[in-house]
């Protein structure tokens, strides 16, 4: 089944504005994207209120709509909304998982064994596989909410990692911490989990630029 034109033009909207390709604060040109994203205004419409939902867009009333902005504070709340959220998700995934989230999550292993080495350095792909990592997660939580908030939070961490310069950390580094948390959620191990899904976030990039920016804010203060 083919995407609609809408969920393409909201995937890669929201890849460029997380990639800070449409950096924060810059104003939306409906006809270039038009244009740049092959769609006509209505699927362009409607992705943007999708990414306006998440937080990732802002409505300038009749100047249309920019990317939203970003400050240390924004990153700070995010990032500690985030590490509890999905820290509670993964201890839920190993209470509730299923067969069928398990066979999903050796699948997910298996893809990036395969795949690692001839995607390395693809930034596109490292993003991609660490999003699915996270929503795999969240859908053997057995919540119907977790993917939801999860989905925005994701978005706007990555993105201050991107307008904060500061490196993500790739797949290849990553995979022995999705191992352990996916062990994990295998044995049931419900406090494993979490501990596991706190390293993960606890060495992460968006720790370090969260702590920076509360740095920066009390020298001003």
């Amino acid at each position: 089944m083919s995407k609609r034109k809408s969920d393409e033009a909201y995937g890669e909207l929201r890849r460029r504005i997380m990639l800070a390709e449409l950096p924060p604060n810059s104003l939306l040109d409906e006809k270039t994207l038009q244009q740049s994203l092959d769609c006509g205004r209505t699927p362009l419409r409607e992705a943007i209120l999708r990414l306006a939902q998440e937080g990732l867009v802002m409505s300038m009333g009749r100047r249309g709509y920019a990317v939203a902005g970003a400050t240390p504070e924004d990153l700070q709340r995010g990032y500690e909304l985030r590490r509890e959220l999905e820290t509670f998700i993964a201890g839920l995934a190993a209470e509730r998982r299923t067969p069928e989230d398990m066979e999903r999550l050796d699948a997910f292993l298996a893809k990036i064994e395969a795949e690692m080495e001839t995607h390395e350095g693809n930034v596109t792909w490292e993003l991609s596989i660490d999003e699915q990592f996270h929503s795999l997660i969240a859908r053997a939580s057995g919540n119907q909410f977790a993917q939801r908030y999860l989905d925005s939070l994701y978005g706007l961490s990555v993105r201050s990692l991107y307008v904060s310069q500061v490196p993500i950390t790739f797949v290849r580094e990553e995979f022995d911490t999705y191992r352990l948390l996916i062990d994990a959620v295998r044995m049931r191990d419900s406090a494993a989990a979490r501990a596991a899904m706190t390293a993960h976030l606890t060495v992460s990039p968006i720790k370090a630029i969260a702590q920076k920016g509360l740095r920066d804010k009390a020298k001003v203060s």
